[in-house]
């Protein structure tokens, strides 16, 4: 993760040593995010990887970080799910 302020950058990778970007989980959460409520954003560029932006508007409330912060929590363990079901398939 990177970022400073309200503005972050957090890159999903498969392997944390290959550093090889997890675009399907990305897209995947991204999606999941949107059905539960929360608009993201992930930049997908293969020189990248596969990034999300959080830029929240200055006038975001605590109640509505915490909430952004739970409907990820949940769209990603979803998704990690759903990967994990696919992949062993």
């Amino acid at each position: 993760m990177r970022g400073l302020g309200l503005l972050l950058g957090v890159e999903l990778v498969r392997d944390r040593a290959l550093r090889a970007p997890a675009h399907a989980l990305g897209a995947l959460t991204t999606q999941k995010c949107f059905e539960h409520g929360l608009s993201m954003n992930i930049r997908r560029r293969p020189e990248r990887g596969s990034v999300w932006r959080i830029a929240p508007p200055l006038t975001v409330s605590t109640d509505e970080i915490d909430r952004a912060i739970d409907i990820l929590e949940k769209s990603l363990r979803e998704a990690l799910d759903e990967v994990a079901v696919s992949t062993a398939s």
